[in-house]
């Protein structure tokens, strides 16, 4: 699937969600999130992406995981639910740690995408009213300040490094 064709599917989802459509809205976003990490990886490699069409990229993956995993929270497939914005979120989390103009040049993006998937996450995990899930999110808060504080100290290291 071309990213045209991504983008396609993606559209006619969001129509099939509005519509009520959702196992069907449901097929369209697995596709979609199957192929646009691929998608993301190769504008991070590509010298020529322009912020904004990486913010475009960045931003509908980070859209379609949400509603993905809300069409399969309401289907009842809690796991896969989880698992879509927690890959969606640990995707963001890894590419924020790469040294790139294209990631510094949205690094705020990546960290506003970050909180929102993690936003996302605390809220499915506190809705299922499950001890298993709180423990889920406890372990990935735990992680969420691990990560920021080792990008505190990268950066900080970094603009030291820079300045000698």
């Amino acid at each position: 699937m071309n990213l045209q064709q991504c983008w396609n599917h993606y559209v006619k989802a969001e129509e099939m969600l509005k519509q009520g459509h959702w196992p069907e809205a449901q097929c369209l976003y697995d596709q979609v999130m199957h192929n646009m990490p691929t998608y993301i990886q190769e504008a991070l490699q590509n010298q020529e992406t322009k912020p904004c069409q990486f913010a475009c990229l960045v931003n509908g993956y980070r859209d379609a995981a949400i509603a993905h995993s809300q069409i399969l929270n309401h289907l009842g497939q809690h796991h896969s639910a989880f698992d879509t914005l927690n890959q969606a979120y640990a995707l963001v989390q890894f590419i924020s740690i790469e040294s790139s103009s294209l990631v510094n040049a949205t690094r705020k993006l990546l960290s506003r995408t970050s909180n929102d998937l993690l936003h996302h996450i605390s809220l499915f995990c506190t809705s299922q009213r499950d001890a298993n899930w709180m423990l889920e999110l406890e372990l990935l808060q735990k992680a969420q300040h691990y990560f920021d504080s080792h990008n505190l100290m990268s950066h900080h290291w970094a603009n030291e490094h820079a300045l000698n």
